[in-house]
């Protein structure tokens, strides 16, 4: 059985590299989100995100991300307007009708929404307040991750503590840290150390950067200064025995299944597989502890997997799609300053901008997201073109 499904993936198209259109990719892209926003407060919604076109309002396919979409643009300096003052009418639609069912994580949840809306407006009290308490229910939340639990939240407090300053937000990332720190636990039969997550009513021990030891690690890597002198060290450690024990290899291809499951899914995606791995740990070949270099040499392997693989043929998006896996050559190449990496994700920005452009052609509309569609592939365009920015949108970046 091969490391992953080729079937997934399609033949990098797209031309080469070209500036010029990818700014007018940019360009058009916030034309169209200008463009389509509805007096409701939201976009359309894509069959894809709903085949019932419902509402949707959080930030992983509703109008928050929208809204996060084109702040960071703004901010890099497009001529994007910056659409915060809806936030609080969104917020108001998601509680009155959620877009997966109620709650107050990252993705799906108030976090997601109220984040932006802080870091829009610090001084609002009221706002910080609501987005302070959400934060805290994450804690000891079954998933154990970033989609609903503190995983999510400690990426967006540590986001917000350091654009405000406000000790509050470090104090819920440190918080957050703690209960993972505590969950993280030795497999008693594989003696990998993994979180036990429940998520879509299953209880599994992921691999990846959405739901697995990755983005944990990650999320505890990114605010090291904040955390006790010795962790650094166990969180690599860990992470790097983890995934080199549980690596399925072909040949040189290595890739990783979605969890410890028997026949469970190998995809090679952010959310699950070698190319959200390789986007959330790069960041370890920047740090001299034992086992950095163990886990580098396992990156650099998952990073070619990643490459011979190919786009995926979900589409540009972020979670399952081509710019998300580009992620993975652009942060590669912030880590190790070796060219190969920006060539490669510039071959992906061009081939996602293909993919984008069909799928307008087939549905007669924009995907107006940012984990699924165009917001998120505008942020990566963009990175694309100045490298030395780029962090991962929606999580990173606010």
């Amino acid at each position: 059985m091969s490391v992953y499904d080729p079937s997934r993936h399609e033949p990098l198209a797209g031309g080469t590299w070209n500036p010029e259109i990818v700014r007018e990719e940019i360009g058009r892209i916030i034309g169209d989100f200008q463009g389509a926003l509805l007096s409701a407060g939201n976009w359309p919604t894509h069959p894809l995100d709903d085949e019932t076109r419902k509402p949707k309002w959080a930030l992983y396919s509703g109008a928050a991300g929208a809204i996060v979409s084109l702040r960071i643009l703004r901010s890099a300096g497009y001529a994007a307007n910056d659409p915060s003052g809806l936030l609080r009418h969104i917020h108001a639609s998601y509680l009155q009708s959620p877009d997966y069912g109620y709650e107050t994580g990252l993705q799906l949840g108030e976090i997601g929404i109220l984040t932006p809306a802080v870091l829009a407006n610090p001084e609002d009290r009221a706002l910080s307040d609501r987005l302070a308490a959400c934060m805290q229910s994450t804690m000891g939340h079954p998933a154990r991750e970033i989609t609903s639990g503190e995983t999510g939240m400690m990426h967006a407090a540590l986001t917000l503590f350091r654009k405000t300053g406000n000790a509050v937000w470090k104090e819920l990332y440190l918080a957050g840290a703690r209960s993972l720190w505590e969950t993280w636990t030795e497999h008693p039969e594989r003696g990998e150390w993994h979180w036990t997550s429940q998520i879509f009513g299953r209880v599994r021990c992921y691999y990846g950067a959405c739901h697995g030891i990755a983005g944990n690690a990650h999320a505890l890597l990114r605010g090291k200064e904040f955390l006790p002198d010795d962790w650094t060290e166990t969180i690599v450690r860990r992470a790097a025995h983890t995934l080199s024990h549980g690596a399925l290899r072909e040949g040189t291809d290595v890739n990783w299944a979605l969890s410890t499951e028997p026949d469970s899914k190998r995809l090679v995606q952010w959310c699950h597989g070698a190319a959200g791995i390789v986007t959330a740990l790069s960041c370890a070949r920047k740090l001299e502890v034992t086992d950095s270099k163990e886990l580098d040499a396992l990156v650099d392997e998952a990073a070619e997997l990643v490459w011979k693989a190919g786009p995926l043929t979900k589409g540009p998006g972020l979670c399952h799609g081509t710019a998300g896996n580009g992620y993975a050559f652009l942060t590669l190449y912030q880590f190790s300053g070796e060219e190969r990496w920006l060539h490669r994700a510039r071959h992906f920005a061009m081939h996602a901008i293909q993919q984008s452009r069909q799928g307008r052609e087939q549905y007669g509309q924009g995907r107006y997201t940012l984990w699924t569609g165009d917001g998120g592939l505008a942020v990566y365009l963009h990175h694309c073109l100045v490298p030395e920015q780029a962090s991962f949108p929606g999580l990173e970046i606010l």
